[in-house]
């Protein structure tokens, strides 16, 4: 169902209700300050922005709560001091731009019935709701308005910048010839299931089919759904043979595990709500990408949103790099943007190589005085050689002939996606590949075992012959006098260090005639006698003279215990290539994607200077060396999670935006 814009507005303020005391400062940092006029309440000013007063105040309350006091001494602190004057400045030129919009009261009031209305406080008799609403967030009825008059003059702002924006067929292709990996039907599979109501039947039945029965009949025979079509998934009534399915036909938990497989196989057994299943994967079909006449009307929706966050964002670089800044003698805050590198008449400063390392929501988690020092030496050295990358691919992008829209860092990423488009993979490299890694595709040893402890060595020979001989296990067990355990389904480390040595490590079974079981050789294992406390105490003082020579004694005598293991043992196996190749094709496409893309990066190096004009990190008298990762790199590998790929693109807009020319006053 397709929603208004309106609509869209409505349930976004609905969303982020909680979360609007802080939006406050952050997009209005003057709001709830300009108390008639109570400088003494506001502080000392610490910066103007084109003669507006930034107080001591509003910037006290931006840096609460935020990264920005997350470190308080050393080069971090002044690095993110030095972000926080960046952003107090945008915030401050963006608000004084749309300062001279028009909004109405009406306007106003509709956006506060609006409000209203979606959560259910809509009239009067719920006015007292409503003000309780706005209190839990530190807002008052005017205080409201306020803070929606202010953010709707922002979007007045912003569409009166936008104007009449629009994208053409060229751009419309170019965005979907570098955003391919958006546009992927979903990857299916083909399946047979079988959901029982316990673990210990599902792990039964996945032994026997390790051991080689029908998974169609098993599933024909025990499931609790789709036993009338032998478990195929996606088959219709009347029918056996499975479907093409996506992740949606089975519950979270099973769908992750069937389509981890990324091949033929079979998976372990998944507890979900409904039962216990077991997947049958008969074949893996990846996502693929969907042609261009499918998905146009979604192709162009997304370019153009892409071209307006560049107007915006070109706007916003505009009116930073004019706007007049100036730092009172009362000031504690200062703004020095040295100039780090320089890319072709392009420069990379010291802000933006804050905002990079710093917006990085990786970075922001770990931020602390701790860890103040790693991200000066490691950290901030190779996310400017990602600066560089991506202004090199910025500039590499007109020479490709292509009409790339967005931001700057966008244009960059689509660049190199368009570079990498067309990478291919021969049989040659998949089998290059599966072979240097097939420790990946190994499925280790596993077992299904009933442990017998029985008292001596004859009683345990005994029961093992009976057993070979045919004779039920519990039987001969109690026959014998045998303590039985059922370990069930297990791996290797799973149990003690000689069963475990035995079942995985040795080949001391025989067969059971006409069974998928096996039957170990009688196992020994020594295991040290315990002392009787009461003994101990009844020796009294009188022993206690000669504990010295006790001391000296041999170890306490070892009790052996008589093990017998009947197990189906299903050996380490390696998966064959064609249940895998998909996976391995995967990965080989992205290695020569991101091939393509540093071969292109390169070329562009020696056709562009750079220049880094400061040495970053580093141990002293070291040079420090980087593995840095090329722009792209994830969408190159075939990610094909639209949130994640938009993720993606805002981290590169963070790490790319242009400081202002213009010298701080």
């Amino acid at each position: 169902m397709k929603i208004s814009k309106r609509t869209r507005t409505i349930i976004l303020w609905c969303i982020a209700i909680g979360l609007l005391a802080g939006m406050i400062i952050q997009f209005t940092p003057t709001l709830g300050f300009n108390l008639g006029g109570q400088e003494a309440v506001r502080g000392t000013v610490q910066l103007t922005v084109n003669g507006v007063e930034i107080r001591e105040a509003e910037v006290l309350q931006a840096q609460q709560g935020t990264l920005y006091n997350a470190v308080s001494e050393g080069p971090v602190a002044a690095q993110l001091q030095r972000l926080l004057v960046d952003d107090l400045v945008r915030q401050e030129v963006v608000r004084q731009a749309a300062a001279p919009m028009r909004v109405t009261n009406a306007q106003v009031r509709a956006e506060v019935d609006a409000f209203r209305e979606a959560n259910g406080l809509a009239g009067r008799r719920n006015d007292s709701a409503y003000l309780a609403r706005l209190r839990q967030v530190g807002f008052t009825d005017q205080t409201f308005r306020d803070y929606l008059r202010e953010q709707l003059k922002l979007q007045a702002w912003q569409d009166s910048v936008l104007g009449d924006v629009a994208v053409t067929d060229a751009e419309i292709e170019a965005y979907y010839l570098s955003h391919q990996s958006s546009y992927q039907s979903e990857e299916r599979v083909r399946a047979r299931q079988i959901v029982v109501s316990d673990r210990e039947t599902a792990e039964d039945i996945r032994a026997r089919v390790a051991a080689g029965e029908s998974f169609a009949e098993l599933a024909a025979e025990h499931s609790l759904e789709l036993a009338d079509r032998q478990g195929a998934v996606g088959a219709p009534a009347g029918e056996t043979e499975p479907r093409p399915v996506g992740r949606a036909a089975f519950p979270t938990a099973v769908a992750n595990a069937a389509f981890a497989l990324r091949g033929a196989g079979l998976t372990e057994v998944i507890a979900a709500a409904d039962g216990f299943y077991l997947v049958q994967v008969v074949e893996y079909l990846p996502a693929a990408t969907r042609p261009l006449e499918e998905v146009r009307d979604q192709v162009a929706e997304d370019a153009l949103n892409a071209k307006k966050q560049g107007v915006i964002e070109a706007e916003v670089e505009r009116l930073r790099a004019t706007a007049a800044v100036t730092f009172p003698e009362t000031s504690t805050l200062s703004f020095d943007d040295a100039v780090v590198a320089e890319v072709g008449d392009a420069r990379i400063t010291e802000v933006q190589l804050d905002r990079a390392t710093y917006m990085n929501t990786t970075i922001q988690q770990a931020l602390s005085p701790d860890t103040a020092e790693l991200i000066v030496q490691l950290f901030r050295p190779a996310i400017l050689q990602q600066l560089i990358d991506t202004e090199l691919a910025y500039q590499g992008a007109r020479s490709l002939g292509v009409d790339f829209v967005g931001s700057r860092a966008a244009i960059a990423q689509a660049a190199l996606n368009y570079v990498a488009r067309d990478a291919t993979v021969t049989d040659e490299q998949v089998r290059e590949y599966y072979e240097a890694n097939v420790a990946a595709f190994t499925v280790g040893p596993e077992a299904v075992v009933t442990q017998v402890e029985l008292a001596s060595q004859e009683a345990a020979a005994a029961f093992r012959a009976e057993v070979l001989g045919g004779a039920d296990v519990a039987a001969a067990a109690a026959e014998h006098g045998g303590e039985v355990v059922e370990h069930g389904r297990v791996l290797p480390g799973t149990l003690e260090a000689d069963i475990d040595t035995a079942l995985f490590g040795t080949d001391a079974f025989e067969p059971i005639a006409g069974s998928a079981a096996e039957v170990s050789d009688v196992l020994v294992i020594a295991r040290p006698v315990e002392e009787e406390d009461d003994a101990a105490d009844a020796a009294g003082d009188e022993e206690a003279d000669g504990a010295a020579d006790e001391a000296d004694e041999p170890d306490a005598p070892a009790a052996e215990r008589y093990v017998v293991l009947v197990a189906e043992r299903t050996p380490e196996s390696v998966r064959p290539l064609e249940d895998v190749r998909a996976q391995v094709e995967n990965a080989v496409r992205a290695t020569n994607r991101q091939r393509l893309q540093e071969e292109w990066l390169a070329s562009l190096r020696e056709q562009i200077e750079v220049r880094e004009l400061v040495t970053l990190g580093g141990l002293p008298g070291e040079d420090a060396a980087f593995t840095v990762p090329v722009p792209g790199a994830d969408e190159a590998a075939g990610e094909t999670g639209e949130a994640e790929g938009e993720a993606a693109e805002d981290q590169a807009d963070d790490a790319e935006e242009p400081a202002g020319e213009g010298q701080e006053e």
